[in-house]
């Protein structure tokens, strides 16, 4: 049990396909979710001053960007944490293997009894006076003996892996122990309970290499819901979300550099009309059963809603700043739409979005409040905008914090919607 958290919890960094396509979606969708909450309800805004719709302004890059800094080759510095090594690697399909439920470390065979030191697969449940208690169980949670954690996790109160020590796989046994004083929780504080475990498998810390798999593992564990089915595929996947979390870090720095060194106006009533739109679709989204936003806010976040208001605005300010900038420069590049291109672009949108869209009207219905031709329009700024940023990352010079160059990411591309 978590001395922060008294459920399971699993610390993953990245995710294949499936999983991916819901960071995709937080990408494509999700990230863009502002956006979609910005077109959202606009004309129903509560504690909101009645606007024009955003998808109604007739936005002029030129006029509204007075000072575009110079986009030729930016110089931008990423963490090395980004480099693709064997190390990074290893890192990945360690948290993917996790992320899937499957053993991200080599079982140990040549003996039945955990010892210090073990990683050991259990099942436990915690009970205060005879009763199982809320947050006091869990399943297939790998521990680490001796750091009294879950591996790659939070530590547990002191000594809650001490019982396991000694005993035997399939063993189920019990121990006590105490929870402190400040706890934080009540009905737990400072009380002693009694957790039983039920020992699955010993584990070492070596971690599963993908040399390790062969390709009928690999399919058992990603082939029906991924399309991984041999090592190759494996290992091709891992090498292109690395590169594009890599490319995600080069955009990151990319628009920062031009925001800061850029000057934009935006119009008051537009981010009035995008504000309002957030705020709508956030409390439909969010408030539910009779609350008001004010109440969502205050139990959530320990925020008001002025406080919350004033957050959203100062990042909706920093998203717009980034759309009027590359569709400046989109403008200037002569980037043109592309039909086929776009037409992918809003397919792989519905593609990703986990039955959330069926079509493209749906798309373009969601984008646009309600307002197909808006949403419509939206998307193909946005896939102007993107089409900027790709071109302005590919021309950066890209260096890593140890001077080293960046490498190459020519197969990722920027796939948001600011």
């Amino acid at each position: 049990m978590s001395e922060k958290n008294n459920k399971k919890t699993i610390a993953v960094t990245a995710v294949l396909v499936i999983v991916i396509i819901a960071a995709i979606v937080a990408i494509v969708v999700g990230i863009n979710k502002n956006k979609n909450k910005n077109n959202a309800g606009a004309t129903e805004t509560e504690n909101a001053q009645e606007t024009m719709r955003s998808g109604q302004f007739d936005i002029d890059y030129e006029k509204q960007v007075t000072k575009l800094a110079d986009y030729s080759a930016i110089p931008i510095t990423v963490s090395n944490s980004y480099e693709i090594t064997d190390e990074a690697k290893q890192t990945y399909l360690t948290n993917v293997l996790q992320s899937y439920g499957a053993d991200a470390y080599k079982q140990v065979t040549d003996r039945d009894t955990v010892a210090e030191g073990d990683y050991v697969k259990v099942d436990y449940t915690g009970y205060k006076d005879g009763e199982a208690f809320d947050g006091g169980s869990a399943t297939d949670v790998l521990l680490d003996v001796s750091g009294n954690s879950q591996v790659g996790g939070s530590s547990f109160i002191d000594g809650f892996t001490a019982p396991i020590i000694g005993a035997k796989v399939g063993d189920t046994v019990k121990g006590d122990v105490t929870f402190p004083e400040n706890y934080g929780n009540d009905d737990l504080n400072g009380q002693t309970v009694t957790f039983e475990y039920t020992i699955k498998g010993i584990y070492s810390a070596d971690p599963v290499a993908l040399a390790d798999m062969t390709d009928e593992e690999v399919n058992t564990i990603f082939g029906s819901t991924a399309g991984i089915t041999t090592n190759e595929d494996l290992d091709t996947q891992i090498q292109r979300d690395l590169k594009q979390q890599l490319y995600s870090a080069e955009v990151d720095k990319i628009k920062s550099y031009m925001v800061d060194n850029s000057t934009v106006e935006i119009p008051d009533e537009y981010l009035q009309a995008r504000l309002n739109e957030y705020i709508a679709s956030y409390t439909s989204e969010n408030v539910k059963d009779g609350q008001t936003l004010d109440d969502f806010l205050s139990s959530n976040y320990n925020m008001t809603v002025d406080q919350a208001t004033e957050k959203w605005k100062e990042n909706l300010t920093t998203q717009i700043k980034v759309e009027f900038i590359f569709g400046l420069i989109a403008k200037k590049e002569n980037i043109k739409m592309d039909d086929d291109a776009f037409k992918n672009y809003v397919d792989y949108i519905v593609s990703a979005s986990n039955s959330q869209f069926s079509k493209a009207d749906e798309v373009y219905d969601y984008f646009g409040s309600g307002h197909k031709d808006e949403g419509e329009t939206y998307l193909k700024n946005q896939y102007l905008v993107n089409k900027a940023i790709d071109l302005v990352t590919e021309q950066a010079q890209v260096t890593f914090e140890d001077g080293t160059p960046a490498d190459s990411t020519d197969d990722a591309q920027s796939t948001e919607a600011q």
